[in-house]
């Protein structure tokens, strides 16, 4: 039973309710120790995993790459959108794009209509 409880990190809790306070310590000790195990395997794993040789994919015949720019401390360079003091809050510029995205749609039902009139008229 505890095979499967420390296997799922699961317990019934009408099962842990009939356990007395001893039986709960040692249970919960044990799912710590399980987490800690598990935890210091997936470590290990991710280490030998960034150890090994990275092999780089063939070229392309169209050579397209990708270079990304560096900050001073010589990092790739990240931008955190509404960081910057000039920067528009979030909704703001929901709210310009879906504007636009209606303008240019209204734009094109004119554009048909328009194409649609002068077909009657022709």
């Amino acid at each position: 039973m505890l095979k499967q409880i420390l296997s799922e990190m699961y317990i019934d809790p009408d099962l842990l309710a009939e356990l007395s306070e001893e039986q709960k310590q040692i249970l919960f000790f044990k799912m710590r120790e399980e987490q800690i195990r598990r935890w210091k395997e997936r470590e290990a794993a991710m280490e030998k995993k960034e150890s090994l040789p990275v092999t780089s994919r063939p070229k392309k015949e169209n050579g397209k790459s990708v270079h990304w720019k560096l900050g001073a401390d010589k990092e790739v360079w990240v931008w955190v959108m509404g960081e910057h003091h000039l920067d528009k809050p979030y909704d703001v510029l929901c709210n310009e794009i879906i504007a636009e995205r209606a303008q240019l749609k209204a734009e094109r039902e004119a554009e048909d209509l328009r194409k649609t009139q002068s077909k009657e008229f022709a």
